[in-house]
């Protein structure tokens, strides 16, 4: 019975979902007790340790610590879970443990041999907020704590969890003294959560506080910023060669939300010999029949899909989201020159002092072409 608490199917809801359904069966515990049901009361409580039902936790606690005080079995893992009820305390006492084990400096991986507790019982959500009040103490630390974590993640099995952990990495290593891990920090969000493309791998979590939501939003944005910025570099040094260019979309790359590449195979296989986007590029590129070398890159910004060519004879084509006039993507492409409108009117004109702006149109890269376009951008995309 006690390990059928939580369980629950036809849509009907479980013992531990009902209150005065788990009061009783709680009191039926206790009125024929066995020390032999400590242990799996002990397991059901750090399986549903993150559950809202706080009033029904708290009794379960209650039961098993008073229980604990007589126990006189032999049972290890019951012994070391008595020993160790300071970190059970359902205020705090997941925090207390990851603070501790990270200020006696043990790896956060062998939290459960601290607690002379199976490894197996690594897995509950219980070491879920262990986890993440260990980096909080050591986060200046986290070119070190990388390969721990990895291995900790490995073993607690949580996506939500992972959320919260990698979410954390990757804010922190958004700072200029934190650089030089990124590029591990980023391998570890797409092995752990995924592509920040991909939306529907960085939803909320159950049970998620505003403060991780508004942390993993932050670390999905930072985290396509810093693929946007490496396909940018790549981009218009490997398709492009152009500097000028290169360093005027660098600037606008935290506006950038998403981007694709078009062109033919071959420079996909010569973009997948770059490293740095090596892993990335396969849910970024799309492919023409065309075997011209010539190719676009698609960035969008705000309600605008803008479109930068390879060729230096094409004009940047600018588009409203919702214009008749975008290309459209839903089908494989014969060229990259689909992407192109020559009929677009320019999207700025100057005379003297006088700019004129259109909603969409044609960005020629003549002259000091970056003031036309910065102008246009402020006046039209970013708001």
């Amino acid at each position: 019975m006690i390990y059928g608490l939580d369980y629950s199917e036809n849509n009907l809801r479980s013992i531990f979902d009902v209150e005065n359904e788990f009061n009783i069966a709680l009191r039926l515990f206790n009125t024929n007790w066995r020390d032999s049901y400590i242990e799996g009361l002990i397991l059901f409580l750090l399986r549903n340790w993150e559950s809202n039902k706080k009033s029904a936790l708290n009794k379960l606690y209650e039961l098993i610590s008073d229980k604990l005080k007589t126990y006189k079995g032999k049972r290890s893992s019951t012994i070391a879970f008595r020993l160790n009820l300071k970190y059970f305390d359902l205020k705090n006492g997941d925090l207390v443990l990851g603070t501790e084990l990270a200020l006696k400096n043990v790896s956060v991986r062998e939290a459960t041999k601290y607690l002379s507790l199976p490894d197996s019982w690594f897995t509950f959500p219980y070491f879920s907020k262990v986890l993440v009040a260990y980096y909080d103490k050591k986060q200046k630390e986290l070119a070190n704590l990388i390969s721990d974590f990895v291995v900790a993640l490995d073993l607690h099995k949580s996506e939500s969890t992972n959320k919260r952990v990698i979410s954390k990495f990757i804010i922190h290593a958004n700072r200029p003294e934190s650089t030089s891990v990124q590029d591990k920090v980023k391998l570890l969000a797409f092995r752990f959560i995924g592509d920040p493309e991909n939306i529907s791998v960085w939803t909320d979590f159950n049970n998620a506080t505003d403060k991780e939501k508004l942390d993993l939003r932050s670390a999905r944005r930072i985290l396509n910023e810093w693929i946007t910025r490496q396909f940018i570099n790549v981009f218009f040094n490997v398709c492009i060669n152009d500097e000028r260019r290169k360093r005027f979309w660098l600037n606008y790359s935290s506006q950038i939300t998403s981007f694709k590449v078009f062109g033919p195979n071959l420079t996909k296989k010569l973009l997948k010999k770059d490293g740095r986007i090596a892993e990335y590029l396969d849910a970024r590129f799309e492919t023409v029949f065309s075997n011209k070398d010539f190719s676009a890159f698609i960035l969008y910004i705000g309600e605008y899909m803008i479109i930068e060519f390879s060729d230096p004879g094409f004009a940047c084509c600018a588009y409203r989201i919702n214009s008749s006039n975008k290309p459209s993507l839903n089908v494989k492409l014969n060229s990259v020159e689909d992407l192109r409108n020559s009929g677009l009117p320019l999207a700025i004109k100057i005379d003297g002092n006088t700019y004129t702006v259109n909603d969409e149109g044609r960005l020629i890269h003549m002259s000091s072409w970056e003031q036309k376009f910065n102008y246009w951008l402020k006046e039209k995309v970013i708001k």
